[in-house]
């Protein structure tokens, strides 16, 4: 290993203990990729938010949920009111200010979830290879229950971020690489929340411990980005804009339009294969 990088990982290990405190330090976010804020939004928002939370479980979730095979962890139903914005309490944009300046905007809001549905483990990735847009975009997380290795907290790998977008989407593999990142599970509990780089590879052990881990997930950009569905702080600085959602539609031909059109060949031959099969065995 490179002594410059030497230096890197050994200053990435000293700033472990560093990533974690009431006071987000933007110099740490910055070279590790992931910050935890403890016990930043107020006590009564949180309160309401798992109120609201447990009706909607009652009501909805309780009877079953549409996994998403794709991504089982990411909840598909329509999210009551509160829950759909709570990316509007001002605590996340005035944390994220010193990162993205005063004009802040809304990329994307899901829950993901560790429950029955969807206990297993979450393979190493990074999030901005799937995102559209500009690059500068952050994942705030926000749990409205605990969140540790036995219900499938996430896992960060320190420092990935630098490498930037990797080129492809899918499961990393850091045996390829020469460095190997220092990793962090922290424990969190509601009030707390984490900011995390969307470039940073993170992943998720499963649920072993039958304890729900509900998390809610929103990605936040600068507001000059021509994808931003909502305004959160300040004032646009794009009059340009277009929706993220069903990229595919933008293209003519493309890698998942490939996939896409493979996989429908794939089934067609699979389909023919057994007819001639079941023909055969008459």
């Amino acid at each position: 290993m490179k002594p410059a990088m030497r230096s890197t990982l050994e200053s990435l290990n000293d700033l472990v203990s560093d990533i974690s405190s009431e006071t987000f330090c933007p110099e740490v976010f910055r070279k590790t990729g992931v910050f935890v804020v403890r016990n930043a939004v107020p006590l009564d928002v949180v309160d309401a938010w798992q109120s609201e939370w447990k009706v909607f479980y009652a009501q909805v979730l309780q009877k079953g949920r549409d996994v998403n095979r794709a991504n089982p962890v990411s909840l598909n139903e329509q999210l009551p009111e509160g829950l759909a914005h709570m990316y509007r309490e001002p605590v996340f944009a005035n944390t994220l200010k010193p990162l993205m300046g005063d004009h802040i905007a809304l990329y994307n809001h899901r829950f993901v979830i560790k429950d029955a549905l969807s206990s297993n483990k979450v393979f190493l990735h990074q999030d901005s290879c799937y995102h559209a847009g500009n690059v500068n975009k952050c994942s705030v997380f926000v749990p409205l229950s605990i969140a540790n290795k036995d219900n499938g907290s996430l896992t960060f790998h320190l420092g990935s971020h630098k490498l930037g977008v990797l080129g492809d989407a899918g499961e990393i593999n850091p045996a390829s690489f020469d460095v190997q990142w220092p990793t962090v599970t922290p424990e969190l509990s509601p009030g707390d929340f984490i900011i995390m780089d969307s470039r940073l590879w993170h992943e998720s052990g499963p649920n072993t411990s039958g304890i729900d881990r509900v998390m809610a997930d929103m990605i936040i950009q600068p507001a000059d980005d021509p994808t931003g569905q909502e305004l959160i702080s300040g004032e646009w600085q794009t009059d340009i804009f277009y929706s993220p959602k069903n990229l595919t539609r933008h293209f003519v031909n493309s890698r998942i339009l490939k996939i896409v059109r493979y996989e429908k060949e794939l089934a067609q031959l699979r389909a023919e294969a057994l007819q001639v099969i079941s023909q055969n065995d008459e």
